[in-house]
């Protein structure tokens, strides 16, 4: 026969108490937080798996950041793109009315007086800033690429290209306008055109009331023009390449973050029943312990 000692009583009732009082800890703790796995003990695979989502999400994150700079920088751009060819507009207006033979000296150089207007403007288009950013620079963007008393502050045939930055997995874009494309002469387009200097033309030939040469100007002023709608074109493609990675971006983050919550998140009405029926268990074995123990030993507890 086997005599169960009260030694041995006290202590497997303590042993209930405590593995009770666990059980009801972190029932409490998965109700409170509405997570079942907050630590890899917890369930190993499940940490583990949901770790590597929580980095695919951050990552898809960090390319939305990305994109919305972006996109703010391209709108930018464009909204100074169509600045640039209104300037443009008015400029041909202005050629084609005063190349009329029937207008006089006096009347071409105040036209002269709108274009040089019309030219400041235009440097005012290419030298537009995007934050502490000037939107169109290539290399160093905190400098204007365009000074009246220099010209373009870069070689126009050197740096031509767009910045690009990294919008998805393997996945660049490009995240700006160039202005050696949109308002300089390149030899690698041996029809490009500097815009500015196409005004200056203007404005020194309307001066000088030089009609041949202002009739010359109209298709200076028209080639500029079309230069700048070029790449206004061209941004917006890059646009909607960027609004693609963007959405693309946003259901990658979904998902992960969606699937995270499955392997993680308890089920809020299992979490509050675990957790009521382990303050029973609870309540049950303080009362069995209260019966084998003794209520003074209880309150040491």
């Amino acid at each position: 026969m086997i005599r169960i000692t009260t030694s041995r009583q006290n202590q497997a009732a303590l042993a209930a108490i405590t593995a009770a009082r666990a059980r009801m800890l972190s029932a409490q703790e998965i109700a409170m937080s509405g997570q079942r796995v907050t630590k890899p003990s917890d369930d190993p695979a499940a940490a583990a798996r949901a770790r590597l989502l929580g980095e695919l999400a951050a990552r898809a994150s960090s390319y939305r950041t990305t994109t919305t700079y972006g996109l703010a920088r391209l709108q930018t751009a464009e909204s100074a793109l169509a600045d640039a060819g209104n300037v443009l507009t008015r400029a041909r207006e202005i050629a084609t009315a005063m190349a009329n033979g029937t207008m006089s000296a006096s009347e071409r150089s105040a036209a002269a007086t709108e274009v040089e207007q019309l030219r400041r403007a235009m440097i005012d288009a290419i030298n537009t800033r995007h934050g502490d950013e000037f939107v169109f620079a290539d290399v160093a963007t905190e400098s204007p690429p365009y000074t009246d008393s220099v010209g373009f502050n870069y070689d126009v045939n050197t740096y031509a290209t767009v910045r690009r930055a990294e919008v998805g997995p393997s996945q660049t874009a490009e995240v700006g306008a160039s202005a050696s494309v949109a308002f300089g002469q390149r030899a690698a387009d041996p029809g490009s055109v500097d815009a500015v200097a196409q005004l200056d033309d203007l404005v020194n030939d309307l001066r000088t009331n030089n009609i041949d040469g202002v009739r010359a100007d109209i298709d200076g002023v028209t080639l500029a023009f079309e230069q700048v709608l070029a790449e206004r074109t061209r941004v917006g493609v890059r646009t909607e390449q960027l609004r693609r990675a963007d959405e693309a971006a946003s259901s990658s983050a979904s998902v992960a973050t969606r699937l995270k919550s499955e392997l993680v998140d308890a089920d809020a009405a299992q979490a509050f029943s675990n957790l009521t029926l382990a303050q029973n268990s609870m309540q049950a074995a303080v009362s069995v312990a209260a019966r084998m123990l003794g209520p003074s030993l209880l309150d040491t507890l």
